[in-house]
């Protein structure tokens, strides 16, 4: 049978491992002796950071540690440690296809052409509203020429 030691490793590694889309970092919630603070100074804001776990699971990595053992400790360190290196080259490849799609807009964007086409269609609109103004004038006249 498996010590609890084991058994709280087994079960949090996987919850650590597959996380939830909870996101949040509700690290305000959290209940942390102040032992565990000193004790642990790099691992507690790497829990409270961790965007795969939600309040209670942050709890419960918290509620651990002083019974952890040091391989499991360092389980645990370094599955947070990816997680967080996984997270950020997320977020630069995002940030720089986003960056790519602005540049790609930007370039396929010429101010001048557009100003070239608005004043194109004002001048055809205003084309247009003329001659209708001269048709308009020119049925008028004839109607009252039928008119008389």
């Amino acid at each position: 049978m498996p010590d609890q030691n084991q058994t709280a490793s087994a079960t949090g590694s996987s919850t650590a491992a597959q996380g939830t889309s909870g996101g949040n970092t509700g690290a305000s919630t959290l209940n942390i002796p102040e032992e565990v603070r000193q004790k642990f100074p790099d691992l507690i804001p790497m829990i409270e950071k961790s965007p795969s776990m939600n309040p209670e699971e942050r709890q419960y990595w918290v509620d651990v540690l002083p019974i952890m053992t040091e391989e499991q400790i360092g389980n645990l360190r370094s599955i947070l440690d990816n997680e967080k290196k996984q997270v950020e080259g997320a977020n630069q490849i995002y940030s720089k296809g986003v960056q790519t799609e602005k540049e790609k807009v930007k370039s396929q964007f010429d101010e001048q052409l557009y100003h070239a086409k608005r004043e194109a269609r004002e001048k055809t609109e205003r084309q247009h509203e003329e001659k209708e103004k001269k048709d308009e004038a020119a049925l008028l006249e004839e109607i009252q020429t039928l008119d008389v």
